[in-house]
């Protein structure tokens, strides 16, 4: 079954699974969305580890603005990255934060979102690529844009969370 999420002794179907079950010529990618300001962003499901809640943060010196510390979660130091302010968007209200925990290769990071939306499954006829009159500085985080036959004119930007997550901090 495509699309089963493994914890250990527990398997979860998803939605895209269940999608998938109905029409096994599609091939359905599962999203995790989120607000950011006033849009709506997506991320790859399968490289989510967790949600959590806002933890206070230790603050490091030296790192990029958008760094804005350090948490451990289980005993596991990981950097805090306000995603806002990774690409250049002003917040909205952060009553509703949440950390999105996520991999990169081994190493995990916190990602701070405005709201936690919904899983959302994309099959590859509704991903297209980003509008070729940005210029590439302004695009090198979009992976592409979502849009879901079934929701109308509902556009999901989808990060390139290797590209956000590329940044080098400064040691000395």
């Amino acid at each position: 079954m495509a699309n089963v999420i493994d914890f250990g002794a527990l398997s979860l179907a998803t939605e895209a699974s269940w999608y998938q079950q109905r029409r096994p010529d599609v091939k359905l990618t599962s999203y995790l969305t989120f607000r950011l300001g006033e849009e709506e962003y997506g991320i790859e499901l399968l490289r989510l580890r967790e949600i959590k809640k806002m933890l206070p943060t230790t603050e490091v010196p030296r790192v990029p603005g958008f760094v804005s510390g350090i948490i451990s979660v289980r005993g596991i130091v990981m950097p805090v990255i306000d995603l806002c302010e990774r690409i250049g968007l002003t917040p909205i209200g952060r009553d509703r934060a949440r950390y999105l925990v996520v991999s990169r290769n081994e190493e995990l990071f916190a990602l701070v979102v405005d709201e936690v939306r919904e899983v959302v499954p994309l099959s590859d006829a509704e991903i297209e690529p980003a509008p070729p009159m940005l210029a590439r500085s302004e695009a090198e985080f979009i992976a592409g844009i979502g849009r879901r036959a079934d929701h109308g004119e509902r556009l999901i930007i989808l990060l390139d969370l290797d590209a956000v997550l590329r940044f080098e901090m400064r040691r000395r």
